[in-house]
């Protein structure tokens, strides 16, 4: 009787302090990238004229570009919404971009993604305001570019989705299935001769998603993820959902990632590949050092509400 009373203390004990480790662990409060690392922002679906919480976002992802030492800015699309720009003079280069971002520590080189509400408008102009911007860095609708700091070094590809999914599902003399077939052969042409240190891919759809009206985009996972997962790149990370998403698929080593919006969001979900949800107008700030690949999602406030680390091999 004497041994039963001393085991259960003792699991009594054991139990409390695996407790108390795992509260700590969650309210531990997380802390934004060191400047000395190679740091950009991500950040989509957000071009609405200020409203929805774009100008408060912007705002704030001032502040934060400047606490961590912000090098440039990656968008996931729908930079224009509901229909894109018309010209390079169209009054939403304004509305919905230069009069938003407007902190010194966002004057920073951008690399734009283009999303379906961007396909709506004229995607020339988008690429021809390249010529008039300084930051404004879209040198096609799809394109990629090495990024480097001190010793790293970070491979992205920035993908124009829309045409790859319109292409193949549903195509027409603007978007064939011989130019989405060209962007993935593109897409494994780069991969294959690419020596970088890492490697994050960038689209406007996810690949996968847990959001019900929305899900998994079936093309990508056809066409695009076979190609991700010969080369083993490290992140794919998406836009169009309006919430945070982390998944991982099983029988995949990327880590897909869906950023939330810049301005409007939508209700959380879930599903058996969800690492982490949350529904928080926002963005994403990327961080990479030699031995480790990190995904920081931030909300409106500025803070840091998810933070995950992907280390090299040994």
């Amino acid at each position: 009787m004497e041994f039963l009373k001393k085991a259960t203390y003792r699991f009594l004990i054991i139990n409390l302090f695996l407790f108390l480790v795992v509260v700590k662990a969650q309210t531990q409060e997380i802390s934004l990238p060191r400047s000395s690392s190679l740091n950009f922002i991500f950040i989509s679906d957000h071009g609405r004229n200020g409203y929805n919480h774009q100008r408060e976002v912007g705002k704030m992802m001032g502040e934060v570009a400047d606490k961590a030492g912000i090098q440039f800015i990656v968008t996931g699309g729908d930079n224009f919404q509901t229909a894109g720009v018309q010209s390079v003079q169209d009054p939403l280069w304004w509305t919905s971009f230069e009069s938003i971002y407007d902190n010194p520590s966002t004057m920073v080189e951008w690399y734009p993604a283009l999303g379906n509400h961007d396909h709506r408008g004229n995607i020339q102009a988008q690429v021809d305001y390249s010529n008039i911007s300084r930051r404004w860095k879209m040198q096609a609708p799809y394109y990629t570019m090495v990024k480097t700091k001190n010793d790293v070094s970070l491979r992205l590809i920035i993908l124009d989705t829309y045409s790859i999914i319109t292409g193949i599902s549903n195509p027409d003399k603007r978007y064939t299935l011989k130019e989405a077939q060209k962007q993935v052969h593109w897409v494994d042409s780069i991969l294959t001769a690419e020596k970088e240190d890492w490697v994050v891919i960038v689209g406007h759809h996810p690949v996968y998603s847990a959001h019900p009206s929305r899900q998994n985009t079936k093309e990508l996972v056809q066409y695009l993820n076979p190609v991700m997962n010969r080369h083993n790149v490290d992140f794919f990370v998406g836009a169009h959902d309006h919430i945070f998403q982390h998944l991982k698929d099983p029988a995949s080593k990327i880590d897909y990632f869906v950023n939330t919006a810049g301005s409007e969001v939508r209700d959380t979900a879930s599903n058996s590949m969800t690492q982490f949800t949350a529904s928080s107008p926002g963005f994403s700030i990327i961080t990479a050092t030699k031995a480790e690949l990190a995904m920081y999602f931030i909300n409106i406030d500025g803070k840091p509400i998810y933070k995950y680390i992907r280390k090299k091999p040994q």
